[in-house]
């Protein structure tokens, strides 16, 4: 039987569907991996921050290729079934490659999983032949076995299916246990088996190091705990927890096991960093924590990035235990700074709370890179005043930090798309890029600078006296400029200390080789072993 799986997500850090494909493949599944890129040139993480394109109508799926997906259609057509794990933003491309290829082959099966089926399994439905709620690793072994042995889908567990135009909604399982997720095989990140689909080129590449390394430096990306605690209006979680209330709970390996994960990861490529993409890692208990400080520390020694973090999780003596581990760097959302934008977010942490984690962080300045604090612009729901109000939070704020600033993006089934009126009404094309597209306003270019440096009070009183009366007023070319120099000051600060996970690969490979240098002139004396295979 054969089988391939298709990762949507457009980069090849994919650490949900790595880790279902490895579990298929342990149980015994021939299955070929397939990453979809827009391009195998381009850097999909790795110093893409400083190319990203700043309009405010930049798309996700900039890159329409048409012909490319009859191509992927060829070559898809021979195979038994079909897996694709695809957010709702690349939905459209499952779609276009399904259609494409049951045109050549009417028998194939088709699975759909990952976040779209999950929140919006209706319309997921509507192009799969079965889609996948939720977890996907014994759903995926399942359907494995009964499509080689020609058995129908009933039962099937966490998912829907169709049987001429009728749709059968299959129950939930209880989630894995964390006894059952240390009994699942490691995260696949090798080369056998893998391969990228480049779109502009229409082309199917064998997966090399060499392209891990461009996409992804010398970094490794994974995730220790599934689940959320916190409910955000504007986030799809409270959809995952009606599905399964064990999706508000953090689950995951025990600290030995996941350690042992990442010691087994790192052996493939030059690695010099490990990137935790959690939605709030700092929620594990203190115990685990605790052992998981010991086990890094000791047995891994690199440094470390926290890419999830929410302000009310940050304590004083988990922080101290991470930096001691080898944490160098941490993002965390703020999304508002006045209380009344907060509490329609519905944010765990008001004001206060920000302020208490702000501090928190500014007493370790010395010891690990500014924090990322992440804001949510272009809120229809939020007034001018309020703005000031979130300008007069960020100026009061303890430093030094930086700010990834993101556009408002209501999306279908959220708490906060019902909130809105037929007036602001809801965005309808969900492939809007809502990173990078903010709108260049007057006041979200205040709110820039903050990112930048912190001006003298009477410079920065001076710069609201300016806008006031304009502060919608759009001025992208100055946005352009800020944006960069954004960049520029977060490249210096992580640079002191030694954080090179956002440059360019080329960097990062040159300081790997600075490293191997070091380590091999001055041995290990006060420092940690250097990790990973020479690029």
């Amino acid at each position: 039987m054969k089988t391939y799986a298709l990762s949507m997500d457009k980069n090849l850090v994919a650490i949900g569907f790595r880790r279902v494909v490895a579990a298929a493949r342990a149980a015994g599944f021939d299955i070929q991996s397939i990453f979809f890129l827009d391009n195998i040139k381009r850097a999909s993480l790795s110093g893409s921050w400083w190319k990203q394109n700043t309009d405010t109508e930049f798309s996700v799926n900039y890159v329409k290729n048409d012909e490319a997906i009859i191509n992927l259609a060829k070559i898809l057509a021979d195979a038994d079934n079909l897996i694709f794990s695809t957010m709702s933003v690349q939905s459209k491309f499952v779609q276009d490659i399904i259609r494409e290829t049951k045109k050549l082959n009417p028998k194939i099966v088709t699975l759909v999983g990952g976040y779209h089926p999950t929140i919006f399994p209706k319309d997921a439905i509507e192009f799969a032949d079965v889609i996948c709620l939720g977890e996907g690793e014994r759903t995926l072994i399942e359907f494995l076995k009964r499509v080689q042995n020609g058995e129908p889908f009933d039962g099937l567990p966490n998912s829907w299916f169709k049987r001429g135009e009728e749709i059968i909604k299959n129950p939930q399982i209880p989630l894995l246990t964390q006894d059952e997720l240390d009994a699942m095989p490691y995260m696949d990140t090798g080369l056998q088996d893998n391969f990228i689909f480049s779109l502009e080129e229409g082309k199917l590449y064998p997966q090399e190091q060499k392209d891990v390394i461009q996409h992804l430096g010398t970094t490794y990306n994974t995730i220790w705990s599934v689940g959320c605690p916190f409910v955000c209006s504007f986030c799809s979680q409270d959809t995952m927890i009606s599905l399964n209330k064990g999706f508000a709970k953090h689950r995951g390996r025990s600290p030995r096991s996941f350690v042992d994960e990442i010691k087994e990861g790192i052996k493939l490529y030059p690695t010099d960093y490990v990137i935790f993409w959690d939605s709030d890692f700092w929620g594990r208990n203190i115990e685990d924590l605790r052992e998981f400080t010991r086990l890094y520390r000791d047995e891994v020694g690199l440094k470390f990035v926290i890419s999830g973090s929410n302000p009310v999780s940050i304590k004083e003596e988990k922080l101290d235990l991470l930096l001691e581990a080898g944490l160098v760097r941490i993002k965390m959302g703020f999304e508002g700074g006045n209380e009344e934008i907060l509490k329609i977010l519905k944010r765990a942490g008001r004001t206060k709370k920000l302020r208490e984690a702000t501090k928190v962080l500014a007493s370790r300045k010395n010891t690990m890179v500014a924090p990322s604090f992440e804001m949510i612009l272009d809120n229809p729901l939020e007034t001018t005043d309020q703005l000031y109000q979130t300008l007069d939070f960020l100026f009061e704020t303890p430093g030094p930090y930086t700010l990834n600033l993101f556009s408002m993006h209501f999306m279908p089934g959220t708490a906060l798309s019902e909130l809105c009126t037929d007036e602001i009404g809801v965005e309808e094309e969900i492939d809007k890029e809502y990173m990078f597209s903010y709108q260049p306003t007057h006041i979200n270019n205040l709110i820039s600078i903050l990112a930048i440096f912190k001006p003298p009070r009477f410079l920065f009183n001076f710069f609201k006296k300016m806008i006031k009366g304009r502060e919608h007023v759009k001025a992208p070319k100055v946005k352009k400029i800020l944006y960069h120099s954004m960049l520029v000051r977060r490249a210096f600060n992580q640079a002191r200390f030694g954080d090179y996970t956002t440059f360019p690969y080329w960097v990062m490979v040159y300081y790997h080789k600075w490293r191997l240098f070091k380590n091999r002139l001055f041995g290990n004396r006060g420092g940690k072993t250097i990790r990973g295979v020479s690029p």
